[in-house]
């Protein structure tokens, strides 16, 4: 039998040239938040590519949140800082289509924000304890707002941890996941429970994780973040999900020993 022959890698089209080459800059630094590209006349002749295979380029590069641009601006297109939104909506459609999403999320975010925690305990500062308490100061106040300003105060303190943390792919990454789960499971909090009882809880466990990070317990604190978020929306799980949720959850709980040496 004949020896299949490999097809051909494909020829990448001319916008394509210059996606790569913008997003390779920013990845070697070359091209930073705040930097500009050139214009769009100086694009073309520098790829030797039409007007539109340049207006495609930056259509896609803007889609990706890499680039902001203005038609029309001759300063041209402006490198921006690397946020979670497209990580997000990735994360959104795919979680979309599967069965299992809310139980995968929920594992990915059990993950993240468990190391976040650890890592804030062990390398937070006194300003970030100060950005904490501020954060759960704000977090008491929203609670006669409602729901909606809670949980902007809520996610607030959420971001201080992941900054006090020092990874930045845990800051983006941690973010993101969060979106994912609040849009996938929205329309199932709505309205169920008691809002100011599911406040009160939420303020009591951030309480208890700024009282880790602050003595540097870094166990407790990646506990705290497993174990809460089980308890919030562990209900929602199919049974077999909720089971194997509920072990990663409880993995370096306190035993009831050390709970009466605190």
């Amino acid at each position: 039998m004949a020896e299949a022959v490999p097809a051909a890698p494909r020829a990448k089209r001319a916008f394509e040239a210059v996606v790569d080459h913008v997003e390779q800059a920013v990845l070697h630094g070359e091209l930073k938040a705040g930097d500009r590209l050139p214009g769009e006349r100086e694009l073309v002749t520098r790829f030797e590519v039409g007007r539109s295979s340049v207006r495609e380029a930056m259509r896609v590069l803007e889609s990706g949140g890499l680039i902001a641009s203005r038609p029309g601006d001759p300063r041209g297109a402006v490198i921006l800082a690397p946020t979670a939104a497209p990580l997000s909506k990735l994360m959104t459609r795919l979680t979309v289509s599967s069965s299992s999403s809310l139980a995968d999320l929920l594992i990915y975010r059990m993950t993240l924000e468990s190391a976040a925690n650890s890592l804030a305990a062990s390398r937070r500062s006194e300003a970030d304890l100060l950005k904490l308490e501020k954060a759960m100061a704000r977090m008491r106040q929203c609670m006669a707002l409602g729901r909606h300003e809670f949980s902007r105060a809520d996610l607030d303190f959420h971001d201080v941890v992941a900054w006090a943390s020092g990874n930045a792919m845990i800051q983006v990454s941690a973010e993101a996941v969060r979106d994912s789960i609040e849009t996938l499971i929205e329309s199932s909090i709505r309205g169920s429970g008691d809002d100011e009882e599911l406040m009160l809880r939420t303020l009591s466990h951030h309480a208890d994780v700024f009282a880790a990070i602050r003595d540097r317990d870094a166990h407790r604190a990646e506990y705290l973040a497993r174990s809460s978020l089980f308890e919030y929306y562990g209900q929602l799980l199919a049974e077999d999900d909720r089971a194997a949720l509920a072990a990663l959850a409880s993995f370096g709980a306190p035993t009831p020993d050390a709970a009466g040496t605190d």
